[in-house]
């Protein structure tokens, strides 16, 4: 260790004392500083828990259906457009979310029955309130596209542990398929984000550019859908929050889908 001796005089002429100098404690002062600096930049960054974000997705989602449903009400077409912009945030954080419950979940069979029971639920809702008519085959709603996404991340788990990617790819195809065929709400798009999701997870940068070049591929009105990937960036799988009930974000689909159809539905029957 290098030593320079520092002299320091005190005003009663004492004896001069020498100080060593040593560089690597200098270095470890510095390093202790940027470790501080860069907590506390870590601490003003916004964190979000899994339930804050299925909360910024469901009151996003709400404002695209208010403004979807009661298109014809609206006399401000800068906020009808404004509301459907907002409303494309939600479906990136729900398909984040998705796998993120995947990951996590200590029984994927009462997950998958949990997500196929309420998709059916919701599909009378999803016809009225969107279709106008109790069934419709024109579109199938949006809980049965995140159920074939999880299909497909199940057997996706099953091959990556083979390492088989053809077969990866391949259960990814018929996934595509059958999102088309059933003609679901974000149809393959969804699927196919939800993969991205999953498949990136180790590597959050990654995650979110995939995602985001799949956005802007995808195109259309979609492409607003690039501001939902902030919030999955910042989540934080360690972030203690209040849970709400389990069932509250799966019921609160087909109920606010009856309850907007019957306000809906009061207006035309009275003429508003």
């Amino acid at each position: 260790m290098v030593e320079i001796s520092c002299t320091f005089l005190n005003l009663g002429h004492k004896q001069a004392k020498s100080v060593p100098f040593c560089p690597l404690s200098v270095w470890r002062k510095k390093r202790r500083g940027e470790e501080g600096r860069e907590k506390s930049m870590e601490l003003r960054r916004p964190v979000f828990g899994r339930t804050t974000l299925k909360i910024i997705a469901i009151l996003t989602m709400l404002c695209d259906h208010i403004a979807y449903i009661f298109v014809d009400a609206w006399e401000n077409e800068g906020l009808y457009v404004g509301m459907r912009i907002l409303g494309r945030v939600s479906f990136p954080i729900f398909c984040f979310v998705l796998v993120q419950g995947f990951l996590s979940t200590r029984d994927v069979k009462k997950y998958l029955a949990r997500l196929f029971i309420f998709a059916f639920l919701s599909e009378i809702p999803f016809d009225l309130a969107f279709l106008r008519t109790p069934f419709s085959y024109d579109m199938q709603n949006v809980l049965f596209t995140m159920l074939i996404g999880l299909l497909v991340l199940i057997k996706m788990q099953d091959y990556e542990q083979e390492g088989n990617l053809i077969k990866k790819g391949l259960v990814l195809l018929v996934g595509c398929a059958a999102a088309i065929v059933l003609n679901t709400d974000y149809s393959y798009f969804g699927v196919i984000l939800i993969c991205v999701f999953y498949l990136m997870r180790q590597n959050k940068k990654l995650q979110m550019f995939w995602a985001m070049l799949l956005i802007f591929i995808y195109g259309g009105r979609e492409v607003y859908a690039v501001f939902a990937l902030p919030f999955c960036y910042w989540y934080d799988p360690q972030r203690k929050e209040v849970r709400l009930p389990r069932y509250f974000f799966y019921a609160f689909y087909p109920l606010h889908l009856l309850i907007l159809w019957g306000i809906w539905r009061i207006g035309i029957v009275n003429g508003i």
